[in-house]
């Protein structure tokens, strides 16, 4: 698998709501309303990560939960992290945004 060009890159975060790229990682962090929200969110994406054999770092703060996404074997951004975001800020904005 290749990294994406940063052409392809800046398409992609037109369509991802308060992503960034931070280190050759795409980052996000998001605040809900409780502990239990983090907790269900964060299985949401772990179950998702598991289909797709493709696993975050996520920092969880009480109420706040971090995502940064990238493959390692690459040492970048790959077509995988767009996919895992897409359905992180898609569950987001379904599940906990108000």
């Amino acid at each position: 698998m290749d990294k994406i060009s940063p052409l392809e890159l800046k398409e992609h975060l037109k369509k991802l709501s308060g992503w960034t790229v931070l280190n050759n990682q795409l980052c996000v962090k998001y605040n809900l309303g409780s502990f239990m929200q983090v907790m269900s969110f964060a299985n949401l994406v772990s179950d998702k990560s598991e289909q797709i054999n493709h696993h975050p770092k996520f920092i969880i703060e009480y109420n706040k939960i971090s995502f940064d996404l990238s493959t390692h074997e690459v040492g970048g951004i790959t077509k995988l992290d767009i996919q895992l975001a897409t359905f992180i800020d898609e569950t987001y904005n379904e599940l906990f945004s108000i």
